[in-house]
């Protein structure tokens, strides 16, 4: 857990920082508990390097590839000419 505070800062993360402490402050100088908690989520979030889908959730795999059927791809394809004066 605290590498995870160490390492991996991107951009992304230092906004959801500033937002959750923007969040927080608010919540303080109004007495707002909502935006507080919802502050206090997105600070979270920020510091266990999560987002809404958890660690990895809504990123696609990158490095899979589809294998192409070559026989496929090496089949004739023949056409039908389609009479458009009907």
């Amino acid at each position: 857990m605290l590498d995870q505070l160490k390492y991996g800062w991107n951009l992304m993360r230092i906004i959801r920082l500033a937002i959750a402490g923007f969040a927080i402050t608010q919540a303080f100088l109004s007495h707002d508990w909502l935006l507080g908690i919802f502050g206090g989520i997105v600070a979270y979030m920020a510091l266990a390097n999560i987002g809404c889908c958890g660690v990895g959730g809504c990123s696609t795999n990158a490095y899979q590839r589809k294998t192409i059927n070559h026989q496929a791809a090496t089949e004739e394809v023949t056409y039908e000419e389609v009479d458009h004066q009907k």
